[in-house]
């Protein structure tokens, strides 16, 4: 113990792991859970999201909500949006510093132990240790624990979970999940488990054959969250009705912006309602939920994740509903390996003039490079420098949109934090 005075030594250690470890199906996370002790048997219920857009926010909501029940609520994330921490927080808090730095001497030991028999853990697989370990310790009543990619393979399946959910299902990730919506649906549903509720979004036909077909070879029961109605939709938030499938019909209002998150409420509310959760305290604090760079909107700044297809349209429907008449500058910077021409095909289509900059990510492609996916784009690779020119070309009356990556979406937090 005591190998890590700080966290910025745990996460130096953790992110270090990246390049030496050895993926191997659930084998690696599995070894680490028992040199622990199985902290993963000792974390409370387990809620388990997957999804490609919306997963994130399903999971603010589940928290929030479980946290205004007043249970102690843990909510394992990916990636962070400002701050490292903030991959595993605690009732809304992201981990402390010392805890941080004592979770991950545990667990390096541990994987020093799984190494000397040939079990080399990747920097996923160690955060999602480093999670169990401290939602153990903390005694947890519940964890909410997000899926970092697909499902079937990804580290928290190994987790014993109570309900597993699935968001909405899109294009991303496929040179490891598959080419087709019905490929990456399999993934996802990779994480049904006898016994265990399954509540999934409406998705197309193709997906939704599926996910029956998964269900039903897993022995998990089936459950499709309602398409909700929209009853009122501002640029501040919406408010809906839905059927949930025990407490029947509700109307919920939320302040997380985008018509598409009444979809992720009614997601996140529908598993409570099969947990037997007091749904009065937890559509308190749906209500209350707040997930930072969804269509987070400071002062004439609009943040968004959004980093594929079905995310840059989302983006798109939200602008073109509540800033038509704005004059509308992009800020872009994004990863190589994603749909960057067809993201910028969308991007384009609401955007009157374009600035690209490259993210302060290894995989982040130069602003160089992106601007030739756009007419007339003015690259600045600084990020810093770019936000600046972005807002002096919107004006005071225009709109500058951030969008790309969940990291640009962070750092341009960042910048307008340290401004303040």
């Amino acid at each position: 113990m005591n190998r890590f005075v700080t966290a910025k030594q745990a996460e130096t250690w953790i992110n270090g792991e990246r390049w030496k470890g050895e993926k191997r199906g659930l084998e690696n996370t599995r070894a680490l859970l028992e040199i622990l002790g199985h902290p993963e048997t000792r974390m409370g219920r387990i809620l388990h999201v997957a999804g490609t857009n919306g997963k994130g926010s399903t999971c603010a909501y589940l928290s929030g909500a479980l946290t205004a029940c007043g249970y102690k609520t843990g909510l394992f994330t990916s990636p962070y949006l400002r701050r490292f921490n903030e991959r595993i927080s605690l009732n809304g808090q992201p981990i402390p510093d010392e805890a941080l730095a004592d979770v991950a001497s545990r667990v390096a030991d541990a994987a020093e132990e799984a190494a000397r028999s040939g079990i080399f853990a990747t920097t996923f697989e160690l955060l999602t240790v480093c999670a169990c370990e401290y939602y153990a310790r903390e005694h947890t009543d519940f964890a909410v624990m997000e899926v970092g990619m697909g499902g079937r393979l990804d580290s928290t399946n190994v987790l014993p979970s109570s309900v597993s959910l699935i968001a909405a299902i899109g294009f991303d990730h496929m040179a490891r999940l598959g080419n087709t919506l019905p490929e990456i649906a399999a993934e996802k549903a990779g994480i049904f488990k006898s016994g265990v509720p399954a509540v999934v979004m409406q998705n197309p036909d193709s997906v939704m054959r599926v996910f029956a077909e998964s269900a039903q070879n897993a022995g998990a029961e089936l459950y499709i969250a309602d398409k909700p109605r929209l009853l009122e939709y501002t640029k501040d938030g919406s408010t809906f009705e839905c059927t949930l499938p025990v407490s029947g019909r509700i109307l919920q209002s939320i302040r997380v912006r985008g018509a598409h998150q009444a979809d992720n409420a009614c997601l996140a509310l529908s598993a409570l309602d099969l947990l037997g959760i007091d749904m009065e305290a937890a559509r308190r604090g749906v209500a209350r939920a707040y997930w930072p760079g969804r269509l987070d909107l400071i002062g004439n700044i609009l943040i968004d994740c959004a980093h594929n297809p079905q995310g840059a349209y989302t983006l798109k429907e939200y602008v073109d509903t509540f800033f038509s008449a704005h004059r509308k500058v992009l800020l872009t910077g994004m990863m190589q390996d994603k749909q960057i021409d067809k993201c910028a095909e969308i991007f384009a289509s609401f955007a009157d003039e374009t600035v690209t900059t490259a993210v302060s990510w290894p995989r982040a492609i130069s602003a160089c490079e992106l601007a030739k996916f756009y007419p007339d784009a003015h690259a600045v690779e600084n990020e810093e420098a770019a936000l600046a020119a972005a807002v002096k070309r919107a004006g005071s009356d225009g709109l500058v949109i951030c969008a790309g990556s969940v990291y640009l979406a962070g750092d341009v937090l960042n910048i307008l934090s340290s401004a303040r």
